[in-house]
């Protein structure tokens, strides 16, 4: 296994597991699925940017910064939009839809952005990289070292707050059953907005690694949205463990079955990379729509597995046959 190669799935697979834990961190409090979760990140990455080209800051100082507006980004999203639409009684598909529209409004405000950059200060911002601000160690860029450093220590930070402190069991409880919460003395509004703190915050942490590493676009969030969900979805969509393993599977297999691909077809095969994340989602709904948590070692047999493989045979046999 190649250095660059090894380097370059360690950040992908840090990424991609900040998002899915803070994706899977709003789903379990809100019980809607947050389409502008992976736009957190583009504010983040903007942040880092603005930071870098015009304030002189190593890119690395920035992260606290586009972390901390991320997460401000999420109370600000759930005090003014998600609580009303909440307390108005709507279901869940209208958060799941409004919150869509906020997607492509950041989307929308990026660009703007980038064009104004461009007209105004003749910067191209679409497409930019920081890796030029980097160090190495032994021949190894330093986000290499330090991205999975950074998600190692938050995942095993927030294991600890979630399952160790009061206020961590309390926000457990508050995702459980709400009312009962409530009933026992637990300020749920709190709870809540601590979550869409932390969520935030891990999308914009997530924002300011990437172009660390990755050429990034105005829209690159959509992009990334896919495989945030389809890591969730995996590892099963009321657990940040599972999210946390369906993240390092997606990441891992989507570079991994894109070189074993790349081998056996060519290299064309490269450009539809973004295309596996799709095909993972699509199974596991087949097969397993709870996840990859919702399973126990007890529970797998020969035919449990000969049973999903059936499933997935005829879910796939009717899209064949299907005109």
């Amino acid at each position: 296994m190649s250095i660059p190669i090894l380097t370059s799935n360690l950040i992908n697979v840090s990424i991609l597991v900040a998002l899915c834990i803070g994706f899977t961190f709003t789903y379990m409090m809100e019980k809607f699925p947050n389409f502008a979760h992976t736009s957190y990140a583009s504010i983040g990455t903007m942040v880092s940017f603005y930071l870098v080209q015009f304030r002189g800051l190593n890119p690395y100082y920035t992260w606290p910064f586009a972390t901390v507006l991320g997460g401000l980004l999420g109370v600000f999203l759930y005090v003014g939009i998600a609580k009303n639409i909440k307390i108005m009684g709507m279901r869940s598909i209208t958060l799941t839809f409004t919150f869509y529209i906020i997607s492509q409004m950041i989307s929308s405000m990026i660009a703007m952005f980038s064009y104004w950059l461009l007209i105004e200060r003749g910067i191209q911002s679409a497409g930019f990289m920081l890796r030029s601000y980097d160090f190495r160690i032994e021949g190894v860029p330093g986000i290499g070292l330090l991205a999975p450093l950074t998600v190692v220590v938050l995942v095993l930070l927030l294991n600890i707050f979630l399952y160790y402190s009061k206020f961590g069991i309390a926000m457990r409880a508050t995702a459980e059953d709400e009312t009962l919460a409530s009933n026992l003395g637990i300020n749920v509004d709190r709870m809540h907005l601590a979550t869409w703190f932390i969520s935030g915050s891990l999308s914009g942490l997530a924002g300011a690694i990437v172009p660390m590493w990755l050429s990034t676009s105005v829209n690159f969030s959509d992009t990334l949205l896919v495989s945030v969900m389809a890591g969730s979805v995996l590892g099963g969509l009321h657990s940040i463990n599972g999210a946390i393993i369906g993240g390092l599977i997606v990441g891992t297999s989507k570079k991994w079955v894109t070189l074993l691909m790349m081998n056996l077809f060519g290299p064309w095969v490269g450009v539809y990379e973004e295309l596996f994340p799709i095909l993972i989602l699509f199974i596991i709904l087949a097969i397993e729509p709870e996840g990859l948590m919702s399973l126990s070692i007890r529970n797998i047999s020969i035919y449990s597995i000969r049973e999903s493989l059936v499933k997935l045979r005829k879910v796939l046999w009717n899209l064949i046959t299907t005109e």
